[in-house]
């Protein structure tokens, strides 16, 4: 038995990418920036993808889409790319950033200031009203919390700046709510968001960043001219097909929230322990896709390795910060109590998770609870 519920650190290509994938690396590798009749058809189809992610997150009219390396780069591009052209002012983030955004912001020149959480793992409003003023050129505020699932409230984020700072450019990291979590960029009046394909089943090295009409943004990465000069290099053909189709093939209906709220309620019965992380797992706070639970007194890392003698595998938080701390940045933004903090699990579905794999999992959790919680450190 083999059970991934680790869904945010990273998906399985699904057929559709990888044979995309193949198709474009076997038959259609030409260099996109040629000028021979193939290789305007391999321009055509990342037009093509283009046009797919601009419909999925609602884009504005005359938005554009820059094709990256992943979430990382597209946040760094957003973020570097903004601070550089207005080079002074405040850039604020909330307390639960990605480190590809807090990081970036804090060495982006301008001066950084970070907007608490409340308790839930959701943006504090009444302290980023405080925190606004005509002099703040750059917000930035994720979409979904990718250790707690808590969807922040993009909208009001935007209609305080739109009344306080009406000049600040608004980026959203939408690595862990693209094709998830309903997005509407024209409404929500964002002025960047960043995907990433390795996210929703298409391959790694491969994501982008959606600019609306408004941006101006300096380059990153110097070179030929690609990708409206905002990121040369020559275009990664086959991870673009791998992520059309993986935008296309993900499936619109699907029971990931069905099987989150089973899953909690399988361990809330198993263990009366057991704590949720970030907002109630049935409420629109909560992203259909994570959740976060605490099963004191078992350290998060002793849970996660008995659990993959099982052959569940689950996460601890973010995986690309996961080797530096023992403890999440995120639930310590939440003021999240130690023994709980220190215990923490993220579980993480895709549309391909099945019921019957929550019931496994938890009966697995309980068996080595069962062990594991009768020894406690001193």
């Amino acid at each position: 038995m083999s059970i991934y519920l680790d869904n945010s650190a990273t998906t399985r290509v699904c057929a559709e990418a990888a044979e995309a994938m193949v198709q474009c690396m076997r038959e259609a590798y030409y260099n996109p920036s040629a000028l021979y009749a193939p290789a305007l058809a391999a321009q055509k189809a990342m037009m093509a993808c283009r046009e797919e992610i601009l419909k999925a997150v609602h884009a504005p009219m005359a938005s554009k889409v820059v094709f990256t390396s992943g979430g990382t780069e597209a946040d760094n591009l957003a973020i570097l790319g903004r601070a550089s052209k207005v080079r002074q002012g405040k850039v604020l983030y909330s307390a639960g950033e990605h480190p590809a955004v807090k990081e970036a912001c804090q060495n982006c020149g301008l001066e950084a200031i970070e907007i608490p959480y409340d308790h839930r793992g959701i943006v504090n409003l009444d302290a980023l009203d405080k925190l606004l003023s005509s002099d703040v050129m750059l917000i930035c505020c994720m979409q979904v919390n990718n250790e707690t699932g808590a969807v922040q409230p993009l909208k009001e984020i935007a209609r305080l700046r739109n009344e306080k700072a009406p000049y600040a450019h608004f980026h959203v990291d939408g690595v862990q709510g693209f094709l998830r979590v309903p997005f509407d960029m024209a409404a929500c009046g964002a002025d960047t968001y960043a995907l990433s394909g390795h996210k929703i089943h298409a391959p790694k090295g491969i994501g982008a960043l959606v600019m609306g009409p408004r941006v101006q943004l300096n380059p990153r990465q110097m070179g030929g001219g690609q990708e409206g000069s905002l990121r040369s290099g020559t275009e990664n053909t086959p991870g673009i097909a791998g992520l059309l189709a993986a935008i296309q093939h993900y499936p619109k209906e699907n029971s990931m929230r069905e099987n989150k709220l089973l899953l909690w309620q399988l361990i809330r019965e198993a263990i009366p322990e057991a704590r949720v992380n970030g907002p109630e797992p049935d409420s629109e706070a909560s992203a259909p896709h994570i959740l976060n639970v605490s099963l004191p007194p078992v350290r998060s890392e002793t849970m996660l390795h008995a659990l993959e003698g099982e052959g569940v595998y689950v996460g601890m938080g973010s995986a690309c910060s996961s080797y530096k701390q023992r403890i999440s940045a995120v639930l310590k933004a939440m003021n999240t109590p130690q023994k709980y903090a220190e215990t923490a699990l993220r579980f993480s579905l895709c549309p391909e998770n099945r019921l019957e794999e929550m019931r496994q999992t938890v009966e697995a959790i309980q068996r080595q609870y069962a062990i594991l919680s009768k020894y406690q450190r001193r």
